[in-house]
């Protein structure tokens, strides 16, 4: 069978640029780089040759090596990025280009969660408790904790958009791993409260059925082009900008954060989850 072209695989493209960038480099062998990084020949051989998209450290590590900085580190990490979704096994394909690109463009960004901490504020032990439940080996949740965390880089850039977050309140006592996992995790979500540009609300229980119980909503908003908007569902999960569809998701938006509790409620509302969570 014959090769993927680097013309239209993202798996070749990036294999090819591992293979160049480890060939202007000191390291003029596999065997020299892999030495440098405390992996085996056959790893940096089967990144080079494109058998297998490498894991998001071992990217960084050889980046490091071969002295590749800059624009070039910044293309060969998103080359990275499009071959990790679209690799024939992964569990996110290539629809959710389009939304990780909005969301890493937004100048606001706007999640609404009713069953579970919305991915750019989760922490690697939560999101690792989520994968490993729905099915993916160790090796594979490892691999797309990190390529969550890398998509959360969004909240530490200077130029940071706003990020407006609603949580129905369960979402708080929803048991992920272990009560020392549910510690943690909350106890990053009041941190990131706290940041400038973010504002994180609870929807109350007491408030009992809701407008957004149909599902998480996801809203980025860029300059100069349509809102795009995520939805998820157990089947499937949706990546679009028609104009209706984002109105109808906006709108379901304003209406939970409207009956939700406000940011020093809410802030209140997290600190006792986490004493909760504590006395379990």
């Amino acid at each position: 069978m014959t090769s993927p072209a680097p013309e239209t695989s993202a798996k070749a493209l990036l294999a090819q640029l591992l293979r160049s960038g480890r060939q202007q480099s000191t390291y003029r062998t596999q065997e020299a780089l892999a030495g440098a990084i405390g992996k085996e020949r056959t790893t940096v051989g089967k990144n080079e040759q494109g058998d297998r998209v490498p894991a998001l450290d071992v990217l960084g590590d050889t980046l490091t090596a071969c002295g590749v900085t800059g624009l070039a580190e910044t293309a060969i990490r998103g080359v990275w990025w499009l071959a990790k979704l679209t690799e024939e096994d992964a569990p996110v394909k290539i629809w959710f280009v389009g939304w990780v690109d909005a969301e890493g463009k937004a100048h606001t960004v706007r999640y609404w969660s009713p069953l579970l901490m919305p991915g750019i504020v989760q922490t690697p032990e939560y999101a690792y408790e989520l994968f490993r439940a729905t099915g993916r080996t160790h090796e594979r949740a490892r691999e797309e904790v990190d390529a969550r965390t890398q998509r959360q880089g969004i909240l530490d850039r200077e130029d940071a958009p706003m990020v407006i977050i609603v949580l129905w309140e369960p979402v708080l006592f929803h048991q992920v791993g272990t009560a020392e996992v549910m510690r943690g995790q909350l106890a990053r979500l009041l941190e990131i409260s706290e940041r400038p540009g973010v504002l994180v609300h609870v929807l109350p229980s007491a408030i009992g059925a809701n407008a957004g119980l149909g599902g998480p909503v996801s809203l980025a908003s860029v300059t100069g082009k349509p809102d795009v908007l995520l939805t998820s569902s157990m089947l499937e999960d949706v990546v679009t900008a028609d104009v209706q569809q984002v109105r109808a998701a906006s709108a379901t938006f304003e209406v939970v954060r409207g009956v939700s509790a406000n940011i020093m409620d809410t802030r209140r509302i997290i600190s006792e989850a986490i004493t909760a969570w504590e006395n379990r």
